[in-house]
């Protein structure tokens, strides 16, 4: 099968993670030739010499959609051109839309929680401004989606049912495939040489929150949580851990938070697990999600749960996390505490993320399910 991946669009943190770990896992399974379209930010996280002579990467060097109008429109061309010159029997955009319509049979990743969980909190903590903002971005995302392609895949089943009355399609031309952690953290070792942070002081506790600045990944909250949590537990020195952009840490966050946050910018993949190793916690207190590989990263580390009492994160992590009402601080505070002082439930917790980390499907199953997938359609 000759496979043309686009990833001209993928910028974002968690969908990174997803399309680096794909392309490496693809590497044993030699039967294809692979066609890789690369945004900058994917193009500066992987090294073309590690893969075979069957892999071909061509960068495109802006989006095509948001790099203004006539750099976006050159880039649409450019993916056109590139899939004429390629000639392949199926198009795989990891996460889309693509912005164009390829002449072959299209499959596209969805994972725009915004457009399918209505009924998250996220929408009382925003203005009318960025309300219209959603509302024109989900016009012009679902035009695009239903123009460009006819087949889809989700990270959850639930989402899959979410997309099918979304888009208004047979349930036929939606698929499911389980996200997980990357391959980064197959056989990790901790290497103190390559520590991130300092060496921890006396009674440091480390909450890690490994994403990126967006308004729904809730993380202006730990601005009011930190004044609480030093007055109802000044015996300890509790540390958010954020891999934000400099830009969004310096205007979003308080001078009195930022003495309890360590910002160390973003970090390639092939150091998630390290950065994970050297805290003791995953706090995600997320307002809307498809998925957050965070949470079987969490579990595969052993390192306990704390995130937001919504359905999404609860059909994910099930009875392996301790949750709480995101825009609750109280609540976050009180359940921090029981993760710092109660040294029993934060190991059966441990335990039962190991459990639930069996229901994931691993990332080379995860690779070899798109793939059949792609081979499925093509042949439609």
């Amino acid at each position: 099968m000759k496979l043309l991946i686009n990833a001209s669009n993928i910028y974002a943190t968690g969908a990174t993670q997803v399309t680096i770990s794909f392309l490496h896992e693809i590497i044993s399974i030699p039967s294809n030739k692979y066609y890789i379209l690369l945004s900058k930010k994917i193009a500066g996280e992987i090294e073309n010499i590690q893969f075979p002579e069957n892999f071909y990467f061509f960068e495109v060097p802006y989006h095509p959609m948001s790099s203004g109008f006539i750099r976006s429109a050159k880039t649409r061309k450019l993916l056109k051109k590139f899939e004429v010159e390629i000639n392949p029997d199926v198009v795989f955009t990891i996460f889309g839309p693509s912005y164009w319509k390829p002449k072959v049979p299209h499959l596209q990743g969805f994972a725009y929680a915004h457009y399918i969980y209505r009924d998250s909190p996220y929408w009382e903590t925003i203005n009318k401004w960025q309300l219209l903002k959603v509302i024109l971005l989900r016009f012009i995302h679902l035009r695009y989606f239903k123009n460009t392609g006819k087949y889809y895949v989700c990270e959850t089943q639930d989402v899959s049912d979410r997309v099918v009355s979304l888009l208004k399609i047979s349930p036929k031309n939606v698929y499911t495939v389980n996200n997980n952690y990357s391959s980064a953290f197959y056989n990790f070792t901790t290497n103190i040489s390559l520590n991130l942070l300092k060496k921890k002081e006396h009674n440091e506790y480390r909450l890690l929150s490994p994403c990126s600045f967006m308004t729904h990944k809730n993380l202006k909250i730990i601005n009011k949580v930190v004044g609480v949590i030093k007055q109802r537990l000044p015996d300890w020195n509790v540390i958010f851990v954020l891999t934000i952009d400099s830009d969004a840490f310096d205007i979003n966050f308080t001078k009195e938070a930022k003495e309890s946050i360590i910002n160390i910018g973003r970090i390639p993949v092939n150091l998630c697990p390290q950065i994970y190793s050297e805290c003791d916690a995953l706090f995600l207190p997320t307002l809307l999600e498809c998925f957050s590989a965070s949470y079987p990263e969490a579990m595969f580390m052993e390192k306990p749960i704390l995130t937001s009492n919504l359905s999404f994160a609860r059909s994910i992590c099930k009875d392996a996390a301790l949750y709480f009402d995101p825009l609750d601080v109280d609540d976050i505070v009180n359940k921090i505490i029981i993760l710092i002082t109660n040294e029993s439930k934060k190991n059966e917790l441990i335990k039962k993320g190991q459990i639930q980390l069996t229901n994931f499907d691993n990332a080379s199953l995860r690779a070899s399910k798109y793939l059949n997938i792609c081979k499925q359609i093509s042949r439609l």
